[in-house]
């Protein structure tokens, strides 16, 4: 009989503390490149093991959308640095390294921040992210949205989905729930041992 309410008393627990922790706030973020407003949008990822990939996810935790006047290229779309985008420039180190840069990368060097729409080879000192889907994002696409001196006004944009408020008043109707639950159980466990006994 105890072994039943040790056991019993661990199935309410469980659910207790399952249906407190998915009642916190689950926050899912996600970046994108955003060109007129939402007419292209392009998700993409930050690395957050490089100290650029920190910085700029800093920045748009505060700002949540920073526009950039990006050049068009054979290869990339690049932005030339000014001291409004000096959160980069902090962490540039120098030494060059030759590396493949993918169609998609995202990476910085003293003056630019580069957005590759061509697989390329170069010497580019720090990648900080990537497009997850890249499809629309090449120069067939990227080049009619140009204007004459080859510029494209983008969006970075971080996006927060807030799928559920944590509220502390549904944390006290839920403690009042789960009591009445141990209640009733423990009800039925007093009532089936007199039964036994009875019997």
């Amino acid at each position: 009989m105890s072994e039943c309410v040790i056991f019993n008393k661990y199935i309410y627990l469980y659910i207790y503390l399952y249906i407190c922790l998915s009642s916190f706030v689950a926050n899912e973020e996600k970046f994108f490149l955003r060109y007129n407003g939402g007419e292209k949008e392009w998700e993409f990822e930050l690395d957050l093991n490089t100290e650029g990939g920190k910085e700029l996810y800093e920045r748009l935790k505060k700002e949540t959308k920073i526009e950039l006047t990006f050049k068009y290229d054979s290869v990339s779309l690049y932005y030339e640095f000014n001291d409004a985008f000096s959160c980069l420039l902090k962490n540039y180190y120098s030494g060059p390294r030759f590396i493949q840069l993918y169609k998609g990368a995202i990476a910085f060097n003293s003056q630019k921040l580069f957005i590759f729409h061509f697989s390329h080879s170069d010497i580019i000192k720090h990648k900080i992210g990537y497009l997850i889907e890249t499809e629309g994002f090449s120069s067939e696409e990227l080049e009619p949205l140009a204007n004459s001196d080859s510029e494209i006004k983008i969006e970075l944009v971080l996006k927060t989905d807030e799928i559920e408020k944590f509220d502390n008043t549904k944390i006290a109707e839920l403690n009042k729930k789960i009591i009445i639950i141990i209640i009733i159980g423990l009800s039925i466990l007093i009532i089936l041992f007199i039964i036994k006994f009875i019997v």
